[in-house]
């Protein structure tokens, strides 16, 4: 057992959470025993296929259930819906059909644009959520758009985590009316995960539309419970689907790249390189074994990022930031590898020459088994007021990780992770267990323990001040309690100074922190001119592994939701921050404004005014950042957004820096499948080179511009081609000058024999 290696701090608080949890939850056999589901309609088996156009012929959906969406559950609890929505849902034994009919009393006030796939924010629409396997903890959402633009994610209660970075390959249409809208979906069978068999199985289904005006109503088929923290449980129940015929679930996906690059890293001096032309090969492979488990391979694969990043401001920041993952192959399945902690971040495989995953479930165990090669190795290495991440050149590393899980009692889990990374004379392996014990409807405990242990090399010891040998412990324990007017968050962290988890994103260490938030939400009626007012408290108290008390902080939270869809949500606060020998008052006041006045407009304000320390020279300074930003849709077609952030900071003596960071994301789309974006980033930083100890460049700027054009025939048959270019200017430029030229082009077709 883990827990018994765990040092005496950590192992007496597991011991007392586990005796307090059995104690206070009432917890025992007898709960797991769960009523017998109630139906609440069936599914119909049909035998005419309807053609997915956009068009609901009543001849071919004559078999259908009929299900009316007439609770409206957001803003206001569970009143009348204001417009009416009908679905109709049924099955031919490989093919899931679902269709909605949208009435609107002013069709011309639909907001409904051509976007990409998983695009639809601020749109209408509609959609359904299926709990496939009756487990109330998990669904899989499949939404469209009255234009037919697709958007699909999978739902987790039991860690909260909903992944809209999930593809599945699944048909649909839509079209905007005299009276409203229709749409209809083809979801087979196979792109879902079921328990299989020939028995009369029963699912956990809702319907939900979204009718965007001055507010953002969302009506359903079933009420949701404000007081009840979990949602997935709240679905109505279907059965049918007996005998469902999932068919062969292979997918073989064959990718082919191309790119030629012209560098020159120093334009001061450096001529530009030749052409470096590559054109590269490789295939995925998704099969579904049984509707359980799931093995994706891929050989030789294009892990390139198409598609820029959002730019962040890096200036006086001492921590690595966090970038989400978007490559295809490790989205597949990735929530089957998630825990309390962000163990398993697979942005960290950089170039790898294969990867195998297999992920499933049998009953009430579901797991996830990761093998990959990578031909680089980096990793960070976390101290407690920073982060820098380390890289072993050429060196490349094996990567394993392995994640378990059991639910328990009603809504509840138990599992393992370990995770392990090797290359050279290095190494890395974490390993834990973890629980989530939702008692009664509205409060939720999470414990993980973990341990850690590494091995670097002499270039990494010397460099960064590491020990050949390191081993330590890391600890969670949260508790949550949500109901419609109070929550409350409970939370204790404990990560060891050698802690390390290199295939996550930890990126600080060497720490214990205490957390206490509590909130209260005043909700108001329909017609009201705020819908809901929220205002949290929130302590929090951090000290090292030494004892030395490194942060005293306490926040107030204000969140309001009010007409035009706007919403203000404000930061207000002060901590006690200890940094390198001294002790600063940090004081903060943040408040961001948003609102969208009509259908092609959406506006947002930041203002963050704050005394924080100058990290570079140790000192307090007063930072005032200021970021607006826009989203304009012009017509159907033309979507702009444009964000900008600036930023000065003023010391004694002066001011310190200014900082500037602009983003443009100009998009045609010039129908559900094809777009063509225009991306540029561009930053300017000043300095005064007499108010910092170290030295640093007066002056630095880059741009990165791309030009992409894109065409979906569905989430895995695509083409890309595209042209990006990068350059910067310091101290010795006088102008940005271009450092990279890109141009490359990608194709994959997704094939199903």
């Amino acid at each position: 057992m883990i827990i018994a290696r765990l040092p005496a701090r950590v192992a007496r608080r597991s011991r007392l959470f586990l005796a307090l949890l059995l104690a206070v939850g009432g917890l025992s056999p007898a709960a797991v025993l769960q009523a017998q589901d109630a139906i609440d309609f069936a599914i119909p088996r049909t035998s005419v296929q309807p053609v997915i156009d956009g068009e609901v012929d009543p001849a071919e959906w004559a078999s259908a259930t009929r299900v009316t969406l007439g609770i409206e559950f957001s803003p206001s609890e569970n009143i009348p819906a204001a417009v009416q929505t009908e679905a109709l849902i049924m099955e031919d034994g490989e093919t899931l059909y679902v269709a909605f009919i949208a009435q609107d009393p002013d069709p011309s006030q639909i907001r409904a644009f051509y976007r990409d796939r998983d695009q639809i924010s601020g749109t209408d629409y509609v959609g359904v959520s299926l709990d496939t396997f009756n487990d109330e903890a998990r669904s899989f959402d499949f939404i469209v758009s009255p234009l037919g633009v697709q958007y699909d994610a999978t739902n987790d209660d039991l860690t909260g985590n909903e992944d809209a970075s999930w593809n599945a390959l699944w048909d649909s249409a839509g079209q905007i009316t005299d009276t409203g809208y229709v749409t209809e979906m083809a979801i087979p069978f196979k792109q879902l995960r079921f328990r299989s068999g020939s028995q009369l199985k029963t699912w956990g289904v809702r319907f939900v539309r979204d009718y965007p005006r001055d507010r953002r109503y969302r009506f359903s088929n079933v009420p949701q419970d404000r007081n009840v923290s979990c949602l997935v449980c709240q679905y109505s129940k279907a059965s049918g689907l007996e005998s469902v015929q999932p068919g062969r679930n292979l997918e073989i996906i064959p990718t082919l790249t191309a790119a030629g690059v012209r560098t020159r890293p120093n334009p001061a001096v450096d001529r530009w390189s030749d052409l470096d032309t590559d054109t590269d090969a490789g295939a995925d492979l998704r099969w579904g074994i049984n509707q359980d488990n799931y093995l994706n391979a891929t050989l030789n694969p294009d892990f390139s990022q198409v598609e820029a990043d959002s730019a962040q401001l890096e200036i006086n920041n001492t921590f690595s930031l966090f970038f989400p993952e978007k490559r295809t192959f490790f989205l597949d399945g990735a929530n089957y590898f998630n825990s309390p902690l962000n163990l398993v971040h697979t942005r960290n495989i950089a170039d790898p020459d294969y990867g195998v995953k297999l992920t499933g479930r049998a009953g009430r165990h579901s797991y996830g088994v990761l093998q990959a090669s990578d031909t680089t190795t980096s990793f960070m290495i976390p101290t407690n007021d920073a982060s820098s991440v380390a890289s072993l050149g050429g060196t490349g590393s094996d990567v394993s990780v392995l994640r378990y899980r059991q639910d328990v009692l009603q809504n509840s889990s138990i599992g393992t992770v370990l995770t392990h990374r090797a290359g050279g004379d290095y190494s890395n392996t974490v390993a834990g267990v973890d629980g989530r014990w939702r008692l009664g409807g509205s409060d939720v405990i999470n414990l993980q323990l973990l341990r850690s242990q590494s091995e670097y090399p002499l270039a990494v010891q010397t460099r960064y001040g590491q020990d050949d040998r390191l081993s330590d412990e890391t600890m969670l324990l949260e508790y949550r309690h949500n109901d419609r007017r109070w929550d409350l968050w409970a939370e204790y962290v404990d990560f060891g100074k050698d802690f390390r988890a290199d295939m996550g994103f930890i990126n600080r260490v060497d720490y214990t922190r205490s957390t206490i938030r509590a909130g209260h939400t005043w909700r108001y009626e329909a017609g009201s001119f705020f819908d809901r007012i929220r205002i949290a408290l929130d302590w929090d108290n951090t000290f090292d592994q030494a004892g030395l008390e490194l942060e005293e902080e306490f926040e107030v939270f204000l969140e309001m939701d009010g007409p035009l869809q706007s919403q203000v949500n404000g930061l207000f606060g002060g901590s006690k921050t200890y940094y390198n020998g001294f002790y600063f008052d940090e004081q903060f006041n943040q408040l961001s404004v948003s609102a969208r006045p009509s259908s092609e407009l959406y506006v947002r304000m930041l203002v963050r005014i704050e005394d924080i320390v100058d990290f570079a020279n140790t000192r307090l300074g007063d930072s005032r950042r200021y970021t607006p930003s826009i989203n304009y849709q012009w017509g159907r077609h033309l979507q702009l957004d444009l964000s900008h952030t600036h930023q000065t900071f003023d010391v004694d003596g002066g001011r310190l820096f200014t900082a500037d960071l602009t983003e443009l994301r100009s998009t045609w789309q010039f129908n559900v499948r094809s777009f063509v974006r225009f991306i540029v980033q561009h930053s300017d930083t000043q300095r005064d080179r007499s108010l910092y100890i170290r030295p640093v460049q007066s002056r630095s700027k880059e741009l990165t511009t791309q030009l992409l054009y894109s065409y979906k025939l569905s989430a895995q048959t695509l083409f890309f081609l595209g042209y990006s270019d990068a350059g910067f200017q310091n101290d010795s430029l006088d102008s940005i000058e271009t450092s990279s030229r890109t141009l490359f082009a990608k194709f994959s077709y997704a094939w199903q024999p």
